[in-house]
């Protein structure tokens, strides 16, 4: 066998090998059982919830601001630094009369609710259900106050956070839309509740107006993973919020691989740019390497096949 045939096999092996073990890294790095992934198709991820929303799933707050954004923006999990285009892009959004649904029970979600001059704040404590048995105390049912704002009768909180509001009675400003059933929180974690820790019926879910759009503050980030779905009232709530489309946004994504990461990195104008200069670069490698395999196979003088490129 001639040497520019060995070279040749031996270049169109590695491209073998190296698809292969991409196919199997990729295969490997998208199998996610993150909590909240978008495309973790278990209990505990959102992917039921992309697939309703028909509208995209972002990263940032920024990606919000434009004429494209759908009525409802839905933000995932909360938590973590806001800047000043973060909120200056969901102001304008809820100045054109857009609803910002918040799903968190993280408290530093308190930064941005305070830059948005929302008066909601999300308290210590996990909720754990005093008199409603269930698989877990965190686990138990809310229904709402009657105004449909949230287009349920009922739905069950998976790990709630109480909510640091007081009713409104005239209507016109916040209002409590879900309160818990009886319930204590549990300041120190342990998963118990201690005799000195308080107990009550607590807010889960409010409604506050800001500028001529609203914010809706639920205290439970997983109130519409997979799992939820599995509850009527959930899977009502998650249509009646998706109905027409809506943004979701995941700004928190430390615990998601590294794939999720990079899907939801493309899907940022950035991101959109990096991709295609990664496909182009790509493919001039592939041109490169069909022309140095064709430009051995004609110094050899051989009649055997060889790959040609046309470069048009």
């Amino acid at each position: 066998m001639s040497r520019y045939r060995t070279e040749r096999r031996v270049a169109l092996l590695v491209v073998g090998l190296a698809v292969v073990v991409l196919m199997l890294l990729v295969g490997t790095l998208t199998a996610t059982d993150a909590p909240l992934d978008p495309y973790n198709h278990g209990d505990a991820g959102t992917s039921r919830l992309v697939d309703a929303s028909r509208e995209g799933v972002v990263l940032s707050y920024t990606s919000v601001d434009g004429e494209a954004t759908p009525e409802t923006v839905i933000i995932v999990g909360g938590g973590g630094d806001v800047t000043t285009a973060d909120v200056a892009a969901l102001t304008r959004h809820l100045d054109s009369g857009g609803q910002v649904v918040i799903l968190t029970e993280d408290e530093r979600s308190n930064q941005l609710l305070a830059a948005l001059d929302v008066e909601t704040r999300i308290a210590a404590g996990y909720l754990l259900a005093t008199e409603q048995e269930s698989a877990s105390p965190t686990q138990f049912v809310v229904a709402d106050r009657g105004d449909d704002a949230l287009g349920f009768t009922s739905v069950q909180v998976n790990a709630a956070k109480p909510l640091g509001v007081t009713d409104s009675s005239d209507g016109t400003t916040r209002r409590v839309l879900a309160w818990s059933v009886p319930a204590g929180r549990d300041l120190n974690g342990d998963g118990q509740l201690g005799a000195a820790e308080p107990r009550g019926s607590y807010p889960v879910a409010v409604v506050e107006p800001v500028g001529v759009g609203q914010v809706i503050v639920v205290g439970d980030a997983s109130l519409l993973t997979n799992g939820q779905w599995q509850v009527e009232g959930n899977r009502q709530l998650a249509r009646a919020l998706t109905e027409d489309g809506a943004m979701l946004v995941y700004p928190q994504t430390t615990g998601f691989p590294p794939v999720t990461r990079l899907r939801l990195g493309l899907d940022t104008p950035r991101g959109a740019l990096f991709g295609l200069l990664l496909f182009c670069g790509g493919g001039v490698v592939l041109v490169w390497l069909g022309a140095w395999i064709s430009t051995r196979d004609g110094e050899s003088g051989s009649d055997s096949a060889v790959l040609k490129f046309t470069l048009r």
